[in-house]
């Protein structure tokens, strides 16, 4: 099986446009690229929502470019740019099209928008569809991630939202009463427990984006019953914040042989690879059911070529697609102005080092909502329940239910993401306001489980009651200027495991406010928030055995896009506490944890076989791989070669107080990766 690259890709018909087919036919041929996604009237080349007769140039451009490519192998999909429309840039309606535009929570009309429930709208994009499907035929037109209520221009619209007089009206029938933009936003937007109308908000918003898109979806597959659909998206909880149901986007557009998902996956922009994780993708797939074919959208923007993203970084982001079981990707890369290959023409041929690998990798296709490790928790429709505490805009509706995600995965954490609280070994981990989302009989089958709360989760969990379950009687916030705390040190006298007794970790770097946890004399004090005067000002960290059998650890600080939060909580010691505390929480899990280095890890079951990939963001290379494992078996491992043939290797076995860890006689290079596998035990 073939990893499949599909290169997003830019024609313009009114610029040399049979040269660049040439040219492209000739790029994918060399480069082994397996589709092109051909967009329509893009980004700089867009006027607004596209006309008759600029879709008549497109559809024969795309008979053309599908004739050629098809010459080569190479297979053509759609990717019209706007459906609702990104941002407004000065664009416009055209002549014609009557359409109701979007109006934002700021009450301002939005010129280029549109209102997803307007029926002329819906029929101009339904029959646009359709007639790009039937006239060009490619294997899929995909739903460009402009589908949605937000980001449309934030400085016109604010967060997001349509307040039109059809979804006030439609939402004052919904309530029983005549209702203006200016009470419903009061209401929904009121500080604390959320006002009844949010849910019936929430509900029309949902059914504002499912019902053109099943309207779409009906139109496309009419026209070419052999094309499919798919459907671009981005951050889950900010689509949750739009009340989305990913199931019933799913029923709308169809699930045969597999739903055709392109989740977003950060960075659009070359950054520092430590912090360039796919926790947003996870999430994502993790809001699927069913059979999934992923291809995961690796933007390069503003798409200057090396300027913006080398080849190696994205192949390194290809890796990390294919070790969460994606068989494929989307690439961005060259410019949405027609300038073709000329950019960097050698791009292609730069992916081709890893092309084995990735192939090996995608024959295999795990189920990334399988994979081994600790959980993370969090809840579809979570912007739900939470409580505002300003009531200014929408966007206080967003958890940031990825970041537990974007710790694992820099401290070398394997993990998958959860919306299940039912029972388990593994330990759960919680931040932010996810657990509003939870009745109290599913609170207790948490508290059941290892548990790891961020500050926010315990401030919910002793609002709730629950004090008594994760040892505490109580909590307050303390912000910087007030506390003037300083550093975390840790409660390990033993040397052995941090290189020195009582090691100390930046906290005022971490957040301008940490939770004061008071804990009852039962818990265990793990770690202590310290002035600089060296006093403990209170735990940084606790550990208690409750009632339930259950194991819960509280942490003082929230788990946020807060302060310096990544500069402050990242460090080789927090990677080693938060080892050694999973691994004694559940010593008979399915873990995993990349040692001694800040790799990325992966552990997932395909088959028969335990598979774990390591993935290096780091521009040191360390003479060996050490892996941690609760069940490290050291014989009968395999290596993944560059040629794309596993291959026996022999780790070293060295014990730990908790499980193995395994040396592996393997350097893991700057953005490259290491996939080993074993014949497994029944997990």
């Amino acid at each position: 099986m073939s990893f499949h690259t599909i290169l997003r890709y830019q024609i313009d018909p009114a610029f040399h446009s049979a040269d660049r087919v040439e040219e492209l036919a000739a790029f994918c041929a060399a480069s082994r690229i397996e589709e092109v996604m051909l967009f329509i009237t893009p980004e700089e080349l867009s006027t607004g929502h596209p006309t008759g007769l600029e879709l008549e140039a497109y559809i024969a451009l795309g008979r053309s470019l599908r004739e050629r490519l098809a010459r080569e192998g190479v297979a053509l999909s759609l990717n019209p740019w706007a459906t609702v429309y990104h941002n407004y840039r000065g664009r416009t309606l055209r002549e014609g099209q009557q359409f109701r535009n979007m109006v934002g929570e700021t009450g301002v009309t939005n010129p280029v928008a549109v209102c997803p429930l307007c029926e002329t709208w819906q029929a101009y994009l339904s029959e646009s569809f359709a007639t790009l499907a039937r006239e060009v035929c490619p294997v899929a037109i995909w739903v460009e991630d402009d589908f949605r209520l937000r980001n449309h221009d934030q400085a016109l619209l604010g967060w997001g939202g349509c307040f039109c007089t059809e979804h006030l009206a439609r939402f004052s029938e919904r309530a029983g009463c005549a209702v203006g933009r200016k009470e419903l936003l009061t209401a929904i937007l009121q500080p604390g427990p959320p006002h009844p109308w949010r849910a019936l908000w929430l509900e029309l918003s949902c059914e504002t984006l499912r019902e053109p898109l099943a309207r779409v979806s009906a139109a496309i597959r009419a026209a070419s019953p052999g094309t499919r659909v798919g459907l671009m998206s981005s951050s889950p909880d900010a689509h949750s914040s739009e009340g989305r149901k990913w199931e019933r986007f799913q029923e709308a557009i169809g699930q045969e042989p597999a739903f055709l998902t392109r989740p977003n996956m950060a960075p659009y922009t070359q950054i520092f690879a430590l912090q360039a994780v796919p926790s947003n993708t996870r999430l994502t797939l993790a809001n699927l059911s069913g059979p999934l074919e992923i291809r995961p959208e690796l933007e390069n923007s503003p798409r200057c070529g090396p300027y913006s993203k080398s080849a190696r970084y994205t192949l390194w982001q290809m890796f990390n697609c294919a070790a969460l079981g994606a068989g494929g990707v989307t690439i961005n890369h060259f410019d949405m102005m027609g300038n073709g290959t000329a950019l960097d023409p050698h791009f292609g041929r730069r992916l081709l080092v890893g092309k084995a690998r990735l192939d090996a990798l995608a024959a295999e296709c795990p189920d990334d909502r399988e994979a081994g490790g600790v959980e993370v928790l969090f809840s579809p429709q979570v912007s739900l329940h939470l409580h505002t505490r300003h009531g200014r805009s929408l966007h206080e509706w967003v958890q940031e239910s990825e970041l537990w995600g974007d710790v694992c995965t820099s401290l070398g954490i394997a993990h998958r993401f959860t919306s299940s609280v039912e029972g388990g070994r593994r330990p759960v981990l919680v931040n932010g306001q996810t657990l509003r989302a939870f009745d109290d009989a599913a609170l207790r089958q948490l508290l059941a489980r290892p548990l790891v709360l961020d500050a926010a989760s315990v401030e919910v969990l002793l609002e709730r009651g629950f004090g008594a379950e994760i040892g505490l009687c109580g909590a307050s916030w303390q912000t910087l200027s007030q506390a003037a705390y300083a550093y975390e040190e840790i409660a390990e006298d033993d040397p052995a495991p941090y290189g020195l007794a009582r090691p100390r970790l930046s906290a005022q770097r971490c957040s301008p406010q940490l939770l004061a946890l008071e804990p009852v004399a039962e818990a265990q004090e793990l770690s202590y928030i310290c002035n600089a005067e060296h006093r403990a000002l209170w735990p940084g960290a606790t550990r208690f055995r409750n009632t339930l059998g259950g194991e819960v650890v509280c942490l003082t600080y929230p788990v946020a896009r807060v302060g310096q939060f990544f500069m402050g909580f990242f460090n080789p010691f927090r990677r080693i506490f938060l080892h050694r505390l999973f691994m004694e929480l559940a010593p008979t899990a399915p873990l995993a944890f990349a040692a001694e280095h800040p790799y990325h890890c992966y552990r997932h079951t395909v088959g028969p076989w335990l598979r774990l990939a390591v993935l290096n963001p780091c521009d040191d290379t360390p003479e060996s791989l050490a892996i941690d494992l609760p069940d490290a078996a050291p014989d009968g491992w395999e290596l993944l070669g560059e040629g794309g043939r596993w291959q026996p290797t022999q780790p070293v076995r060295e014990p730990l107080p908790t499980g193995m860890r395994l040396r592996f006689p393997i350097e893991t290079k700057y953005l490259e990766g290491t996939f080993l596998r074993r014949l497994r035990a029944t997990e």
